[in-house]
């Protein structure tokens, strides 16, 4: 007797294997990380998993939301990095400078290891101008509310909504020092010249929302 599964699918076309999605995924990721979104092509990532170019869009409906998901995973990762680098700093919650200063100092060094994976994160959310998917922004929120968390014992920064605008603020000063001062070949250090301005900046900012409240 045939199976019905057999009767129904399509002659020469055998199921992809379960594990099919996640070796899609593993073989997208690693070409993300040695070459950013230039890796991102259908045929190069079903050559490095083995699958045909017909898998991939059938797995993943297209090249852009198999990249959302490579970018989920990246932004999981980042969260999980400065969390971690809160947790083994110490720090008390009321030193919000030096807790600030910490996920700097994380933010740095996860750009340093994960440079490819960081900008085509960056440059695929600049790209894509149209709404993005709800469950893929709230990845990029959750980011931004490890900043408001540390904020909020802070001097003037008792409403949330001052918090979710000194976040984004503060991260966009420290990404901006961050990329013009690390590839920058006049600083013989460059990670301690990025971590110099950083501290002025959140510096100021605490004392002026202090001063202000």
């Amino acid at each position: 007797m045939t199976d019905i599964h057999d009767q129904t699918r399509p002659r020469g076309r055998p199921a992809l294997a379960p594990e099919a999605r996640n070796e899609a995924l593993v073989a997208a990721g690693a070409l993300l990380a040695e070459q950013g979104l230039k890796g991102m092509k259908a045929r190069t990532i079903a050559a490095r998993a083995g699958l045909s170019v017909g898998s991939i869009y059938k797995l993943f409906g297209d090249i852009d939301d198999l990249i959302r998901e490579l970018n989920v995973l990246t932004y999981r990762d980042v969260a999980l990095h400065h969390h971690d680098a809160l947790a083994a700093a110490g720090l008390d919650a009321a030193d919000v400078h030096g807790r600030l200063m910490v996920l700097a100092r994380a933010y740095i060094d996860f750009i340093i290891n994960n440079d490819a994976r960081w900008r085509a994160l960056l440059t695929f959310n600049r790209r894509n101008t149209g709404e993005a998917p709800r469950y893929y922004t709230q990845h990029e929120d959750q980011l931004f509310h490890i900043i408001t968390d540390v904020l909020e014992p802070a001097p003037g920064f008792a409403e949330p909504a001052a918090r979710e605008t000194a976040a984004r603020a503060i991260w966009a000063a420290v990404h901006g020092i961050v990329l013009i001062v690390l590839p920058n070949a006049r600083y013989d250090d460059p990670v301690a010249t990025a971590m110099t301005q950083i501290e002025m900046i959140v510096g100021a900012f605490i004392r002026d929302a202090a001063a202000h409240r």
